[in-house]
Formats: structure tokens, sequence, C-alpha cells
């Protein structure tokens, strides 16, 4: 098994020569000599195993180098695991997201905490633009750049992901330096395709929102405004693909960020509202004196 000791503090990994060996000759074939041993050393600095496939290399085309280059990704739970283990991290708020004047996502922003060395609690925020991390594949008939499968059906939480990737790297900088989340990377990879739309693979399953969570989003969607509520009500009793008790995770998190905003949308323009109110009964009052 790979061990883990402690060194100030962190857990940091060491290999034997048997994995040292299985890992050059599966996830690490086809990398050189130095590739393999920067690989190595990130694994041993953050205590990521590879083996359970917490961090993993990928090789790109390089069009500056004109050569394959190696670089090292994780999923955001590796980047999570990493900033709980210096104890000094907690999950922040849920993130949040902006929508351009066409009401298509424009940016999400993540939060996460983080204790400093006098003991206080501070909040770090990251935005990232949809735009700049989408992964698209090229239709090589018509040339037309489309989201990929993920991207589309999940846009607030691939978004959401690499903000708070971004978040989580500002606040350990030392930590999560030269290793990066998946969805950071997907838009350097470059897809074509003859088709339209690109679909998951038949074998794929399909994830699906929990009886709990499915009702969070109707305690969420009964504090959104009226307009929301209607709009909703009316889109889950008319369609034909989505239904209470079979909705997909993908689908329920895009429903559950749109309702997050409205409400949080309603609940300022309500406060606007109380405020006005006040100043209005006190002229009264001003004038009846």
């Amino acid at each position: 098994m790979t061990a883990l000791i402690k060194s100030q503090g962190h857990e940091i990994q060491s290999f034997d020569k048997k994995q040292l060996d299985l890992l050059r000759d599966t996830l690490c074939k086809g990398a050189t000599h130095e590739e393999f041993q920067l690989f190595a050393h990130v694994c041993n600095k953050t205590g990521l195993d590879p083996f359970m496939k917490q961090v993993y290399p990928v090789k790109r085309w390089d069009a500056k180098l004109q050569r394959e280059c190696m670089t090292i990704q994780t999923s955001i739970d590796g980047y999570r695991l990493i900033a709980d283990r210096t104890g000094r991290y907690a999950p922040g708020k849920e993130p949040t997201f902006s929508y351009k004047q066409d009401g298509k996502l424009l940016a999400a922003t993540a939060y996460v905490k983080k204790q400093t060395s006098d003991g206080s609690w501070h909040e770090i925020a990251a935005t990232a633009f949809y735009d700049e991390y989408c992964q698209k594949f090229q239709n090589k008939k018509t040339g037309e750049s489309i989201p990929t499968k993920f991207w589309l059906d999940m846009p607030h939480s691939q978004t959401a992901k690499c903000a708070e990737a971004l978040a989580l790297r500002k606040a350990f900088p030392a930590e999560m330096s030269g290793i990066y989340t998946k969805e950071e990377m997907e838009q350097s990879e470059p897809i074509e395709a003859d088709c339209d739309v690109m679909v998951a693979s038949p074998a794929a399953v399909i994830e699906k929102a929990t009886a709990a969570e499915e009702k969070e989003l109707m305690a969420i969607v009964n504090q959104c405004s009226e307009k929301f509520r209607e709009d909703f009500h009316t889109f889950m009793t008319t369609n034909k693909k989505h239904k209470w008790g079979n909705l997909a995770k993908s689908f329920y998190e895009n429903l559950k960020a749109r309702a997050v905003e409205d409400k949080r949308q309603f609940e300022q323009s309500k406060e606007v509202v109380d405020i006005r109110g006040d100043e209005a009964e006190l002229q009264e009052a001003i004038l009846d004196e």
C-alpha cells in the first residue's frame, strides 16, 4: 500500500519501487523521465493517490513546442482534499451566477474559507467566466463551435467547479501550484466531430437527483418570485422529458442554480420595497403632525 507520513503537519505520500514501476508502466506510460519525476513529486507533495485516480497525468499537443507535453490534473474533490488536509479550510457559501442580457450564463463566483495564522477566518472568492472555460467541439461540416455534452447540460455546475478551483488555488497557492482540475483544462482540448451534438456514450449511466434534493429544490422554488414559480410549475407539468422522481442530476443542478439566483434577487427586491414603505409611513406621520 501507499504509505502516508507526516511532515510539518501535512501528509506526504511515499511510493516503494514496485509502486513506482507500476505507475511508470500504467498511468505514466509514454512520459519522459523528467515528466515522470515531476508527477511523482506532485503526488508526494499533495498526498493525492494516483492509483485511486485522485490525480493523473494528461498528455496534450503543444503547438509552440511541436510535441506532446504533460499536465497534471485532479478533480475538484482532489482540490478540496488538499485544502482540507491543511486544517485551515472550510467550505464557503453556495456559488452565485451572473447572466448576459440574453439570459445565457456569463460567469460563476465561488467562495471558500481559510483560517489565517492569527486564528481568524476569511472568505476568498473567485470568478470563472463560462466562455473562457467551456469545452467545445467543432462541427467539421458547418465549422460551428458547440459545447460538449457536460457543458451543454451542466453549464452552472461545470463553471462553478472552475470558479471553486480558482478560489482554492488563491487561498492555498503553495499546496496547489502546478496542478489543475479537469474542468479547467477541458477547453484546451480541441475536438472535431461530424455530428451536430456530442452525445454521451450509450453505456454511460445518467445520475439522478435524490428525493431529498428534489424536496430541497421545491423548497427553494416556493421562496422565489411569483413569475418564476408560475413558469417553473408550468414547465414541470407540460414537459415530457423531466418528471419529479426521475430528474437527471445535471437538470436538477441547473434548475437549482436558477432558483437560488431568482430567490436572491426576489429577496433583495422585497428589502427595497420594505425600506420605501417605511419611508412613506414616516413622511405621512410627519405630515399628520
